[in-house]
């Protein structure tokens, strides 16, 4: 699935403020099953992820990893923090290969990318079947969720870009310029996991699996 459910777990699911009130159809529950099924397969591929444990948990294990075998992805050891950090977080939004992904463009353009291509993905949809009043829901509740993003500076009517700088700016407001890589980088990804603590439905203390079940969920049902 090219890494989408990734993408909406770390992006959509941090958005998700109002909790359905019904209960998913078989369809439903279909959709849900399948993707979490997907994340299970992504996870045992994940070099020291451990599927029980929660995503901060993982966040943090990876990033310490790398940190010490000094082999962070995308990292350019002559750069700022910041540098570094934004880089990284788009390297690696553009290494997610979604069809038609373009950072230039709005987050609200690019939302409407991830979903069109995670619908697709989905083996109980016919490619024959109009996924537009699906597609346009869940759009609809990601869209309205980020109205009250918890963090000054984001805007799903700028660019990517300017939304991961916003993002990353935040996360490190509060970090020593002077800190040691070590401690700065997994502070910063722990900032970036509890900034999205403010807006209810996501809980970095949750496993990935339980994340994606929920947004999926959310997303589908919410009107």
């Amino acid at each position: 699935m090219k890494f989408t459910l990734t993408f909406i777990t770390l992006i959509s699911v941090s958005t998700i403020n109002v909790k359905a009130t019904k209960e998913p159809n078989q369809f439903e529950h279909d959709i849900i099953d399948y993707s979490v099924n997907r994340i299970k397969s992504i996870e045992e591929n994940i070099p020291d992820w451990d599927a029980s444990a929660s995503l901060e948990k993982n966040a943090l294990t990876i990033v310490n990893k790398a940190l010490q075998s000094g082999t962070i992805p995308f990292w350019n050891p002559g750069a700022a923090l910041k540098v570094n950090l934004v880089y990284a977080l788009e390297a690696f939004l553009r290494s997610l290969d979604i069809q038609d992904f373009d950072e230039t463009k709005t987050f609200e353009e690019n939302i409407d990318f991830a979903i069109v291509d995670f619908l697709r993905s989905l083996p109980m949809i016919p490619s024959w079947f109009p996924i537009d009043f699906i597609q346009k829901k869940m759009v609809n509740n990601v869209l309205a969720a980020f109205e009250n993003i918890p963090f000054p500076g984001f805007d799903v009517n700028k660019s990517v870009d300017d939304d991961v700088v916003a993002w990353v700016e935040a996360s490190i407001a509060e970090i020593d310029p002077s800190a040691e890589l070590e401690d700065a980088v997994p502070t910063a990804v722990k900032n970036a996991l509890h900034l999205l603590l403010l807006v209810p439905g996501f809980s970095p203390s949750k496993t990935l699996q339980e994340n994606v079940s929920r947004v999926i969920e959310d997303l589908l049902l919410l009107e």
